[in-house]
This record gives C-alpha cells, structure tokens and sequence, in this order.
C-alpha cells in the first residue's frame, strides 16, 4: 500500500533539504516525504499525487517564494483536498499573508523560521493525529450511513434480488473498500429458490468466480480466503447467519489494510447481520409491518449509539486538547509569576539575539533582583514573599513593551530582553521599571511591604549569536549595581 505524502515547499534547496531530512528521520516508517521548489512545482505534484488517488494529509510551505506565494498556494491546495492540513513555514511572513492563509486555506499553525527541531516535529505530530482523527470520524461516519442504508433497504417493497444487489453496491462504496473493490451474494439453496449464482451488481469490477461448493456454514467470521485468481486483491468472506443456520455468504475482494482492519470487521458484521435481517423478513412477508416497526427500533438504537459514541469521541478530544494547553503552559511558564520559566526565557532570547545577529538590530538584555528579598521572606514568610514576587512581575509586565521577552530565571531573580533597543534607551525604559515597583506597596496577608529592584543593562553585541555573553556582562553589572547601595541600574 503506498505510504501518505507529507509535502514540503521552499525555494530554498538546503532548507528543503533540511527539513526533509528530520521528516524523514521522524516519520519516514508510515509517510513519504516529496519536496517542491515553488508554488507552481508543488501543486504539480499535488495534482499528481490526487490522480494516483495518494494520500496528502499535511502540506508545509514557505511563504515568500519566487512566483506563487505560500498563502495562495495553500488557498489552491485547500479547495482541491478540503481535508489537507497545511503549516506555513516562514521568517517573513506579514500578519496579512498569515491571516490569509488561516482563512481560506485553514491554516493549522504558523512556525517562524529558524525553526526549533523538537517544536517543529511536535507540530507535524500534532497536525498528523488531528488529520488521522478526522479520517478515523469520517470513516465511521461513512460506515454507518451505508449501514443505515442498507438496512433502509428492508423497508422497500423491492424483491429480495433486487434487495440484494442494491446492499451489495451500497457495501462496495465503503471508503476502504474503493476504487478497485470486487464482490459477490451467494443464498443458501433453503432460502433462494433460483439457482445458487453470484448476485454482482453494476458497482462490482470484473467477476468473482467463486465455486458453490465454498457456501458451508461457519463460526469463523471475517476471514481470509486466498488471494482471487487474475488480480491483486484478497478475496474475504462474511457468513450470513441467524441463530445457528447459515443464510448466505457475502464475499469481498479488496486491498488489504491491517490498520482498518477491527473497522472493516465490525462494518462487515453489521451489514451480513442487515442482511440477514432482510432475508428473514422475505420469508415473513405477511408480517411485514410489524417486522418493520422492530427493524426501525434496532436503527434508531444503533443511530444513537453511534451518536453517543461520537459525543464520547468529542469530549475525550475536548480533553486531550485542554490537557495539552495544561501542559504547553506548565512547560512554558513559571506558575507563580505566569512569566516564561528559565527554560522557555532562554529559548525565547537566543531565537531573539539570532535575529538580531542576522539583520544587525540593537538588543538589550537586563537582569533584575529584587533586593533584601531573603529578608523579606525570614520577617514576613514565603507566602508574603510570592506575594511580593507577583507583584513585582505585574509591574514588569505592565511597564515592558509587548515585544518585549521577559522571564524569571531564578528565585527573585528576573530577566528581559529588549528587542530594537540601544543601550540608552533600555536604562530609560528601566528606569521607569525601578520607579514604578518602588513605589509600588504590595499588601499581603495582613502586611504592607515595599521593595526595591536592582538592574544591571548589558547590550548584545554585533557579533554575538546568543545570549549567554550578554547575560555574563548584565549579570557582573547587577552585581555593581548591588555593591552600590541597591535599588539602582547600573550599565555594562
């Protein structure tokens, strides 16, 4: 069976390449990995892949290209397969090209470029379960209606032939069973009158030559019956049976699936039970109405449990998706404060200093401690003190700029990194910090406390790459700005 395509769109061969590479590395056992250098390329090899009737679950395109654009080609993709996710992939994308792509081509996630390998992987994983649970839901959805519909077949005051061969065409349009299904009816002789040929119908390709002599009662259920003579396909049989007797037998030739496969038994179950039904119901034709009436109970039974099913499946996502905010957000933040922990503050800064490094912008790192803070905590206690740290952090939240990256990186110890800003210009913006949190009176279980902060302003140099020799040099200027006298900011 050919493997799904997870396709990839740059103009940039060795992004392509890279990106290919930890795919594959990643994904390579269940999806194959195609690469297009531009919009028009990859909606070739889209248009391609849908003729050979190829799974795509998941496109990744970058934005600017030479050409089409990642947001159109999206848009394109997005109206030929509907169900296609797509990930814009980018370090140069407008909010209007963004908001673009999320509204007609359903944009699953936006991810800047560089890109974090792990983030990155975690995102395709994501995007993948989320198109293998919608298939999963359409799929059962589709097996159900032509359940229903071969058991509305029932009710018609068609002959049993006729019922027949229209439950057989409704079988063959099963999702896992196009486009290269066969199949084929046999009736015991007890219950067919004509002679004991197949019954195909106009959805069947090519015949089934199955030997009358295979029609013996069974117990075995959906099982395999040898490969069919002249083709590709497995040859499956479903006994149609009624208590201990052995109605019939409901033959399918088909592509096998292992993944599908408990789905394909249930499904061919419920339809040699639908059939069973409908032949019993020729035999009690007189009893037609009430037979009717019990058959429509049994629908509307299965009806609900299918939807109650579906409702169980839906909250179960419901509460996946919100135990994976949970823990997005316990990974990423610090839960007393609500800033970025350490991990995330540094992650955060060095893609900062990278960009900065790549286009030549002015950064400032700052490194805060809020000073006496240990005395704070000996004469007031620690709940006084989370308190104090809090506060402290609404403050910096609300006098930093909101592109402004901010972290608490140690027990009282804060750290900012200050996008777009020359040296001066960060001092300024702290100084305005260091007014506002002391004269800021934090009121905690019964005591009123005022603190101090003391800062010390590194900036990033030109050549610097990430963070870390900046926060050395802002770190040694806190340790100046503490020897003299605190409450203060002192520059690298």
């Amino acid at each position: 069976m050919t493997k799904p395509v997870i396709l990839c769109v740059d103009d940039e061969r060795i992004i392509l390449d890279a990106l290919k590479s930890q795919l594959r590395h990643q994904f390579g056992a269940h999806y194959r990995i195609e690469v297009a250098e531009s919009g028009e390329e990859a909606l070739e090899i889209f248009e391609e892949l849908l003729e050979q009737r190829v799974v795509v679950p998941l496109v990744i395109s970058d934005q600017i290209m030479g050409g089409m654009y990642g947001d159109a080609l999206l848009a394109e993709i997005k109206q030929r397969s509907p169900h296609t996710l797509s990930i814009m992939l980018t370090g140069q994308a407008t909010a209007e090209s963004i908001g673009k792509a999320v509204n007609t081509a359903g944009l699953f996630r936006y991810i800047s470029k560089p890109w974090n390998e792990e983030d990155l992987l975690m995102t395709v994983r994501s995007a993948l379960d989320a198109y293998l649970q919608a298939e999963a839901l359409k799929r059962q959805s589709a097996y159900q209606q032509i359940v229903n519909e071969v058991l509305q077949l029932a009710l018609s005051r068609d002959s049993l032939r006729e019922q027949m061969a229209h439950a057989l065409e409704h079988v063959l349009r099963a999702p896992d069973f196009q486009p290269h299904a066969l199949g084929a009816l046999y009736l015991s002789a007890a219950v067919s009158k004509e002679d004991n040929q197949a019954w195909s119908c106009a959805a069947m390709r090519g015949r089934c030559d199955i030997e009358a002599s295979m029609l013996v009662a069974s117990d075995a259920g959906f099982e395999h019956c040898g490969r069919e003579s002249g083709t590709q396909l497995d040859l499956f049989k479903m006994p149609i049976t009624t208590g201990d007797a052995c109605l019939g037998l409901l033959f399918v030739g088909l592509e096998p699936r292992p993944e599908h496969a408990d789905n394909l038994r249930s499904f061919m179950q419920a339809i040699a039970h639908a059939l069973a039904g409908m032949i019993r119901m020729a035999e009690y034709y007189q009893a037609l109405e009430e037979h009717s009436a019990s058959l429509e109970t049994m629908v509307a039974e299965r009806t609900d449990e299918l939807h109650e099913a579906l409702r169980q499946q839906a909250r179960q996502n419901e509460s996946l998706q919100t135990l994976n905010r949970e823990l997005e957000y316990y990974a990423t933040t610090d839960d007393l404060t609500s800033l970025w922990n350490r991990r995330c503050f540094f992650e955060h800064a060095d893609k900062e200093v990278a960009r900065a490094h790549r286009y030549q912008r002015p950064t400032v790192l700052v490194m805060m401690d809020i000073d006496f803070f240990k005395e704070v905590n000996d004469q007031y206690g620690h709940q006084v003190g989370d308190e104090v740290l809090r506060a402290v952090a609404r403050i910096v939240r609300e006098n930093v700029r909101s592109h402004d990256i901010v972290g608490r990186v140690g027990g009282e110890e804060f750290a900012i990194v200050m996008p777009e800003t020359q040296l001066e210009e960060g001092r300024e913006l702290c100084e305005r910090l260091r007014g506002a949190i002391a004269t800021n009176k934090v009121e905690a279980h019964g005591r009123s406390v005022m603190v101090t902060i003391s800062m010390g302003v590194s900036s990033v140099e030109a050549e610097e790459r990430g963070v870390g020799g900046a926060m050395i040099r802002a770190d040694q200027a806190l340790y100046d700005a503490k020897n003299q006298g605190r409450n203060q900011i002192a520059l690298a």
